[in-house]
């Protein structure tokens, strides 16, 4: 996996950029991996279904591996701060990339709790998320009910071993993620400190300074960059492990297919003719 990412990213010369590396990576997600894993959930054996959740597991896990090689091997700036992501995806992104309470609040949607009564507003305004990672999930009517019973009723009545999981996961998320917000703003303030204290300086000087303190924090913003793609690497691996391999592939065809909506030209210019502010639960 290393072998082929360090080919697409090994010489710093020849490398064409993430954007390019993302592109072959998502397609690749979109036309092969979401349709096999598809196929499976409705027709294979568990086993064949088990294969295909690790081939998808690991398509993700080899894209975070190449955010890190990226990372050390190129302008982190362009990686915190994508120019090339669009509109839809923009408000999603933490540090780069998908917040890990993108992965916990997806994973929630699944449970089906028969004390969640929502309200009537739900139903007459989804939200960007809901259309994304629910509602696209089955789009054609009734597909959800043509699938086998064991896939229907996965999420049904969650295991109390599994919710304490997934609270345990949430737990970690709620610790680590502010952590790393501030390593990141403490290297972006100390940058800032460090240049204006010396700006008085003569011009040779703080050129001199300007470059020290820029080289410093880009180093600082790589290493958070690197734990933040640890930590969602981690979180995914491990709602795979808690999980069944019927939901771990539901979970699993979600978030694929909540990737794959971010690039529908027509719920982007929704989204960029829509009057009313994105707000994400928890990940704001």
């Amino acid at each position: 996996m290393l072998k082929a990412i360090n080919g697409f990213f090994g010489k710093k010369k020849t490398n064409p950029s993430f954007k390019d590396y993302y592109l072959q990576w998502f397609n690749q997600l979109k036309n092969n991996h979401l349709p096999n894993l598809r196929r499976s959930i409705h027709d294979s054996s568990i086993a064949q279904l088990s294969t295909q959740v690790d081939i998808v597991r690991h398509h993700f896990h080899s894209y975070y591996d190449a955010l890190d090689l990226a990372a050390t091997d190129g302008d982190i700036s362009q990686l915190l701060y994508p120019d090339w992501r669009n509109p839809l995806e923009k408000p999603f992104l933490w540090l780069g990339d998908l917040h890990p309470y993108l992965f916990t609040n997806l994973l929630r949607s699944f449970f089906d709790d028969d004390e969640d009564n929502e309200d009537e507003e739900s139903d007459a305004n989804d939200t960007v998320f809901e259309k994304l990672a629910g509602g696209v999930l089955f789009s054609e009517a009734g597909e959800l009910f043509n699938r086998p019973w064991h896939i229907v009723m996965a999420w049904k009545n969650p295991s109390d071993v599994l919710m304490g999981r997934i609270e345990q996961i949430e737990c970690g998320l709620r610790l680590m993620v502010p952590a790393l917000g501030l390593r990141a703003r403490k290297a972006q303030g100390g940058f800032v400190e460090t240049v204006a204290g010396d700006w008085a300086r003569k011009r040779e000087v703080a050129s001199e300074v300007v470059e020290k303190a820029l080289g410093s924090e880009m180093e600082e913003l790589a290493a958070v960059f690197v734990d933040a793609n640890r930590l969602r690497r981690s979180v995914l691996a491990e709602i795979i492990g808690a999980t069944s391999v019927y939901q771990a592939a539901l979970f699993l065809e979600g978030l694929a297919q909540f990737l794959v909506g971010f690039r529908d030209p027509d719920l982007v210019s929704d989204f960029l003719t829509c009057k009313t502010p994105l707000t994400l639960t928890k990940i704001s």
